[in-house]
C-alpha cells in the first residue's frame, strides 16, 4: 500500500490526477487538498530522494539546489550535481511508471 505523504493515515489514490512526481519518483496522494500543500513544498514532504547525477540518497531542504524538468521538480545535494543534470538531463531524468 502506498500511504499519502502529507496524511499518512489515508492510503494515497490510484487516480493519475492525484500524482506528483519528484527527481523522477511517483507521490500518490488521498485527495487535491494534500496534493496542492506537497506542491507548495515537496522537500517538505518528499523525504528520502536520490540525486540523479550521482546516485547518492540525500533529504532535501529548502535550500537544496532544485530544477524543474518533465512533471515535477529534481533536488540535488550540490550545485554541481544540478549543473551536470541541467546539462544533459535526458541522461539523468528517472522514468517511473504511474
Amino acid at each position: 500500500m502506498l500511504w499519502d505523504p502529507v496524511d499518512p493515515r489515508q492510503l494515497g489514490s490510484l487516480s493519475a490526477a492525484l500524482h506528483y512526481r519528484v527527481n523522477g519518483e511517483v507521490y500518490r496522494f488521498s485527495g487535491e487538498r494534500t496534493l496542492q500543500r506537497f506542491m507548495k513544498a515537496p522537500a517538505r514532504w518528499c523525504g528520502l530522494v536520490r540525486d540523479p547525477v550521482t546516485g547518492r540518497p540525500f533529504r532535501p531542504s529548502v535550500r537544496s539546489p532544485e530544477a524543474y524538468w518533465v512533471g515535477g521538480p529534481y533536488f540535488f545535494e550540490s550545485d554541481s550535481s544540478k549543473t551536470v543534470f541541467v546539462g544533459d538531463p535526458h541522461r539523468y531524468e528517472v522514468i517511473r511508471g504511474i
